[in-house]
């Protein structure tokens, strides 16, 4: 369910595919902490932004969306920088968070996800137990579909992506 204060910070996302993902995420069942966050102790120790940060069930999902073509650059920074533990702290301390994981996904919504000739390094930053996780606009799509067709909060298609892909 989305509060005034909810509104308000989606209406300041910077993209409207930002605020898609963030709706689609709500309609899942997730629960919405904040967005387009910037990180760091200072201007001079600024450590980035994080587009949206949502819980469900104790979980932490960090949220990229982003529609640059060719971006595994940008997977990798987005992967490795908010896996690290004492950035991780500084967030999870900020919002009083204990998170039981953290799931970092990053929705790709320029490509369908690749056959072939994947980034051997983002094959391995994306291993389940890695819990980092690409959502191509195929699956962007099938998310879609399913809360169309579900009740609102029934978010298990996602999370068992999410948990297991």
């Amino acid at each position: 369910m989305k509060t005034p204060e909810i509104e308000k910070k989606f209406e300041q996302m910077i993209t409207n595919e930002e605020r898609n993902v963030a709706n689609l995420l709500l309609d899942l069942g997730l629960t919405f902490v904040d967005s387009n966050k910037k990180i760091g102790d200072s201007q001079n120790e600024y450590l980035g932004e994080i587009d949206s940060l949502f819980t469900y069930d104790g979980d932490l999902f960090f949220v990229e969306v982003s529609k640059e073509k060719s971006s595994n650059e940008k997977k990798f920074s987005f992967f490795t920088k908010w896996a690290d533990k004492d950035i991780l702290e500084m967030i999870t301390n900020q919002y009083k968070l204990q998170p039981k994981k953290v799931i970092r996904v990053y929705f790709d919504l320029s490509t369908t996800t690749p056959t072939v000739n994947r980034s051997p390094y983002l094959q391995i930053l994306t291993k389940p137990n890695k819990m980092n996780k690409v959502a191509y606009l195929d699956d962007y799509e099938k998310f879609l579909n399913y809360a169309s067709k579900t009740e609102s909060g029934d978010g298990n298609f996602f999370l068992e992506w999410a948990d297991h892909s």
